[in-house]
């Protein structure tokens, strides 16, 4: 079937287009083009939720689905197909100019017809401006790398120039249901490419243009957006982990970015994901750290929102997470991560309030000092409640999420150089920051298909507030908080501020990076503990020692 929706047929050059079209006529009017070897049923399962909230039209491109054929080569050049998209546009939007959405063929045909008049906005998925593209291409020199990857991707636009050899091949009923192409599409649609080969000039445009990325498309690579950006005002980028048939494969995740972009423009006011040298790295992205009110938690919650993020800080003092917002311009919550109950409670209300998470950090953690003998049963619960399942609490009501959601995004986990170096002083402390550091290896493996970057940060000895809050087992009231003092005195000595451990956390999102030791202590048991267990082990117990001695 070419397409679903309300049919009718539009005039445009001699040909009869056939155009479908959903929802209400008298909402803002936005026009799917479809690409190569498809036909207007590409958008069935996309237009359907577009309609809840515009009025939605697709057509089958000349040549292709219900749409008569040209009769010459030169009938599928640019320039026709322009026209074909404007008579489109005029035929349905009325007066007012219509938003475009492309995918392959039917986005570079759209760039080609993005005339303010007609169009005031254009999502483009998978299809660059053939010029844009050529002008990339030149100042290869620029990035070398790049422009030879996305050319040995694009072998199939010479195999397509042969003759006779390419429509044989379409001919094959397996070849077409692999690609879901009918042959008439896939035949006529050949004749795209032979008749706009090394066509079109860059041209500047104005109107804004959202561009989706599908990270895991075997044809076009996430560098090519790059050659847009000389040429456009108002450029925004978004990522969707996906194949190139997207509008089949993830509808929904296409229908939700071109909703949002369409009525960001509708409202004048600014989608997320802007393109500029100007902007900050995390500009419009949503981050939720737990633990933020004080340490590293809140120093991250600076560090992410100087790069342009909206913070959530999450704590359990609510007047800490407070002051945080504040300091950030960000949300306050309170929670207990040892509470599962509660922690999915406060997930939903993000969900629905704010959206999924970019980022999420499960930073909150306590501290517990003192022998493995003279550490109770109930300073091992509460330090795994926290350090251990306050992780796994968090990760669970938010990974879903946004694994679903499909645009990636990051989770940072806080760990330890204890979680490695192995001190016989911090065994419930190091027993959690350990498994927490495995977590993170093994969701790296599982997230990372669904384009989610897993960090563990791991520091050593950092000046904030665990000391003077951490559990020293064993110990009497009044000894306890002598050595929260002294051990309190022994990190201000260190002078190793939070602030560094937040500059690795967005060194380790912007890189990638999986275990991420922090302090020059931690980059030495990391070393030691992979190259030299037993020494490893032997400068645990000493700096144990040492550190018992300075605290007791």
């Amino acid at each position: 079937m070419a397409g679903s929706g309300r049919q009718r047929w539009v005039d445009s050059d001699g040909l009869r287009l056939a155009v479908y079209e959903w929802g209400e006529p008298d909402r803002p009017t936005v026009v799917l083009v479809h690409g190569y070897p498809d036909n207007a049923s590409v958008w069935d399962r996309v237009a359907p939720v577009l309609a809840e909230a515009f009025h939605v039209v697709t057509y089958d491109v000349r040549g292709h689905g219900r749409s008569d054929a040209p009769a010459t080569r030169d009938g599928y050049r640019v320039e026709a197909l322009v026209g074909d998209l404007h008579a489109v546009v005029r035929a349905t939007a009325g007066d007012d100019p219509a938003h475009l959405v492309g995918h392959d063929w039917g986005s570079v045909q759209a760039w080609a017809a993005l005339e303010p008049a007609l169009v005031r906005s254009f999502t483009s998925i998978s299809g660059p401006d053939l010029g844009q593209v050529g002008s990339w291409v030149r100042q290869w020199r620029r990035h070398p790398a790049a422009v030879g990857k996305q050319l040995t991707r694009s072998w199939y636009i010479g195999a397509f120039q042969v003759p006779v050899l390419p429509e044989a091949l379409w001919r094959l009923p397996g070849f077409r249901r692999r690609f879901g192409a009918e042959y008439r599409d896939a035949a006529n649609g050949l004749q795209l490419y032979r008749a706009s080969a090394g066509r079109g000039r860059p041209r500047r445009i104005t109107v804004p243009v959202q561009q989706i990325v599908l990270t895991q498309d075997p044809f076009l690579t996430p560098a090519l957006a790059a050659a847009a950006e000389e040429w456009c005002d108002d450029l925004y980028r978004r990522e969707l982990v996906a194949g190139h048939w997207a509008p089949r494969t993830h509808p929904d995740a296409v229908a939700r970015m071109v909703r949002e972009f369409v009525e960001h423009v509708e409202r004048g006011t600014s989608p997320r994901g802007r393109v500029t040298d100007l902007a900050p790295a995390l500009a419009g992205q949503l981050a939720l750290v737990t633990g933020a009110g004080s340490g590293i938690g809140l120093a991250t919650a600076v560090a992410l929102a100087g790069q342009g993020a909206r913070v959530l800080c999450v704590d359990l003092d609510f007047e800490r997470a407070e002051q945080a917002a504040r300091r950030v311009g960000g949300l306050a919550f309170q929670l207990d991560v040892a509470d599962p109950e509660a922690t999915e409670a406060l997930a939903r209300h993000v969900l629905d309030e704010h959206g999924v998470p970019d980022l999420v950090m499960a930073n909150a953690g306590i501290g517990v000092s003192g022998s493995f003998l003279d550490t109770s049963l109930e300073d091992w619960r509460r330090v795994v409640d926290v350090n251990l399942w306050g992780v796994i609490h968090t990760l669970r009501a938010f990974l879903p999420a946004m694994v679903e959601r499909g645009e990636g995004g990051h989770v940072v986990i806080t760990s330890s150089a204890a979680g490695y170096f192995a001190t016989p002083s911090l065994p419930a402390y190091s027993t959690t920051k350990a498994g927490v550091l495995m977590l993170a290896q093994c969701l790296d493996g599982e997230l990372r298909p669904a384009g989610i970057g897993v960090s563990a940060v791991c520091p050593g000895f950092v000046h904030t507030n665990i000391a003077s809050t951490a559990r020293f087992a064993g110990t009497g009231p009044e000894e306890e908080q002598a050595r929260r003092e002294r051990a309190e005195a022994l990190y201000r000595r260190r002078n190793y501020g939070p602030e560094k451990v937040a500059a690795a956390v967005l060194a380790a999102v912007s890189e990638g990076r999986v275990v991420v030791p922090v302090t020059p202590e931690a980059h030495l048991g990391a070393w030691a503990t992979r190259l030299v267990p037993g020494v490893a082990r032997a400068l645990g117990r000493r700096l144990a020692a040492e550190t018992a001695k300075r605290t007791s």
